[in-house]
């Protein structure tokens, strides 16, 4: 119980430091608005969307494995994402609830997102994820390869692609020809995440999502989706969802 422990401590201190974000987070908890909004973009319902966000905590082999990882991750130089956070159960929730046949996913890093898009899939039964990313060792434990993360036994559904993402997706999305879901957890200027979405959302098939990790940061997913006329747009726990228009 340690591992809980310490995640609820750190969750509070955050609360501390930021309470209008933590109370709307509790308001949100309360009315259950982010499951009746990605219950929304993907048709499946509220009640499905909450037995998802449950499922990689009580998948018993998924929650050792990042447990095990936690001590990896506290010895890195930079700040590392929080294992069970609710930001990546919503995009792992999706993904179940969609059941997409290809996602694109740009940001590698340690491959926390990885495990639990890998997870979701191998639930579903199909799917297979492409992850593009840089060997980037400030955010990696000392002598660990991009998507260490992955656990051996979800990584039949995977083919990472290492480089810049302006050289690799469009070669990528030529070649796959059409994609379910895309990722951008990349680098976060403007500039580059509206280049990926322009890039990407050509390929995106109608009804089909795209998540922007930390859409707070600059206005890029806002302005994108404005332009795009996508009404079915929200930022939840600092990631953007948007559904492509029905065509």
């Amino acid at each position: 119980m340690k591992w809980l422990l310490q995640n609820v401590r750190r969750r509070a201190k955050f609360a501390i430091k930021n309470p209008r974000y933590a109370l709307g987070a509790m308001m949100r908890e309360v009315t259950h608005a982010d499951e009746k909004f990605l219950s929304a973009i993907t048709g499946a319902s509220a009640s499905e969307i909450r037995g998802f966000l449950d499922e990689p905590i009580e998948t018993t082999e998924f929650a050792a494995h990042l447990r095990s990882a936690e001590e990896q991750f506290r010895k890195l130089a930079v700040d590392s994402a929080d294992l069970f956070a609710k930001k990546v159960l919503n995009q792992y929730a999706a993904v179940r609830a969609l059941k997409p046949s290809c996602v694109v996913e740009t940001g590698v890093a340690n491959g926390v997102s990885s495990s639990y898009l890998l997870l979701a899939l191998r639930k579903n039964g199909h799917g297979r994820l492409h992850s593009v990313g840089l060997a980037d060792p400030a955010f990696l434990p000392a002598g660990k390869e991009p998507g260490w993360l992955v656990p051996e036994w979800l990584r039949s559904g995977w083919q990472i692609h290492l480089g810049d993402a302006r050289d690799i997706l469009p070669r990528l999305f030529e070649e796959l020809g059409s994609i379910d879901v895309f990722i951008h957890d990349s680098l976060h200027t403007y500039e580059h995440m509206m280049w990926e979405f322009d890039t990407a959302y050509p390929y995106l098939r109608p009804g089909g999502l795209l998540f922007a990790d930390d859409a707070l940061w600059n206005d890029a997913f806002h302005d994108f989706a404005r332009e795009e006329g996508a009404h079915e747009a929200h930022i939840l726990r600092g990631v953007g969802f948007l559904r492509k228009t029905l065509e």
